[in-house]
C-alpha cells in the first residue's frame, strides 16, 4: 500500500463524484441511508450503552457506504447486503469492533473535555432549544459559542484520525493502530483537499437553504422553508457518505485490491 499526492482541487471533485454516483441509483443510496440513521435511532434507546453503541457504529457504517459506492461504480446495484459485507470474516469484524469501541471512547473523552472547557453552557442551551425553553438570551450566553467552536475543533481533528481507518483495516488489511496513524497521515497529506471539500459543502449547504427561503418567500410561504431543509439535509448527508470512497482511493494506491465481484456479494 502506498500514499498517493492528492491536489487540494480533488477536495471539490470529491463532492461532484459524490452527487454523480448518487444521481445512478438515489432511491437506493437514500433507502440505505435511512435504514443506517433507524439502526442508530434505536440503538439510542439502548439505557446507558446506548449513545456508545451508536457512536461505535459509525466507522463500519462508513465502511459500508464506500462498499456501495464501489459497487454503484461497477454498475451493481446498491444492496443492504453491502453493509453486513465487513462483519463476515472473524478477523475483519473483531477489528471493527476495536476500531468503533475506540472512536466511541475518543468522541466520549472529547466531549467530557469540552464541556469542562465551556463550563457545560452549549450542553445547557441544546437542552433549552429541545425542551422549547431557549431565548435568544440563552443562545448568546457566555460559553454557547466557545462550546460550539471547541466541538467543531474537536471533532474535525478527530475525524482526520479515524476518517481512512475503516477502509485501511477492511481493503488494507492493517490492525486498528496502523490504521489510525496511516489515517492520520493521509489526511496530513491531503489537508488542502480536506479543507476544500468541507468549503465546497459548506457552500452546497448555503446555496440550498437561500434557495429554499427564496421559492418559499415567493410562494407566500417563508416560514414552509423549513419543510425544505429536512429532506435537503438528509440528501446531502447521503452524498456525503457515498463520497467518502473517492478520498480513500484518491489517497492510496492498494498492492492487494479485492475484486469487484467480491465486494459487491451478488
Amino acid at each position: 500500500m502506498k500514499l498517493k499526492t492528492v491536489a487540494a482541487r480533488q477536495g471539490v471533485m470529491w463532492v461532484r463524484a459524490g452527487f454523480r454516483v448518487f444521481a445512478q441509483q438515489p432511491l437506493a443510496f437514500g433507502a440505505l441511508f435511512a435504514l443506517t440513521g433507524l439502526a442508530v435511532l434505536l440503538l439510542l434507546q439502548v439505557p446507558l450503552v446506548g449513545p456508545l453503541l451508536a457512536l461505535g457504529l459509525m466507522p463500519p457504517a462508513t465502511l459500508g457506504f464506500m462498499l456501495i459506492t464501489r459497487a454503484v461504480l461497477g454498475q451493481q446495484p446498491a444492496s443492504p447486503r453491502l453493509l453486513l459485507a465487513p462483519w463476515s470474516d472473524p478477523v475483519q469484524r473483531r477489528r471493527l469492533l476495536m476500531l468503533g469501541l475506540a472512536y466511541a471512547l475518543a468522541v466520549l473523552v472529547v466531549s467530557l473535555i469540552v464541556e469542562q472547557l465551556d463550563g457545560g453552557r452549549f450542553d445547557e442551551a441544546m437542552q433549552a432549544v429541545a425542551d422549547g425553553t431557549a431565548t435568544p438570551e440563552t443562545l448568546q450566553a457566555s460559553g454557547v459559542a466557545l462550546g460550539l467552536t471547541l466541538r467543531l475543533v474537536a471533532l474535525s481533528l478527530l475525524s482526520l484520525v479515524f476518517w481512512h481507518a475503516p477502509a485501511l483495516v477492511y481493503w488494507g488489511r492493517m490492525d486498528v493502530p496502523k490504521a489510525l496513524f496511516a489515517s492520520v497521515l493521509a489526511c496530513l497529506r491531503s489537508l488542502g483537499a480536506f479543507t476544500l471539500m468541507g468549503l465546497t459543502w459548506f457552500a452546497v449547504m448555503l446555496a440550498f437553504t437561500l434557495l429554499a427561503q427564496t421559492v418559499f418567500t415567493i410562494l407566500g410561504r417563508p416560514e414552509s422553508a423549513a419543510l425544505a431543509l429536512l429532506p435537503g439535509g438528509m440528501m446531502f448527508s447521503t452524498v456525503f457518505y457515498a463520497s467518502l470512497y473517492f478520498t480513500f482511493v484518491d489517497s492510496f494506491e492498494l498492492d492487494d485490491d479485492p475484486p469487484l465481484e467480491q465486494t459487491a456479494l451478488v
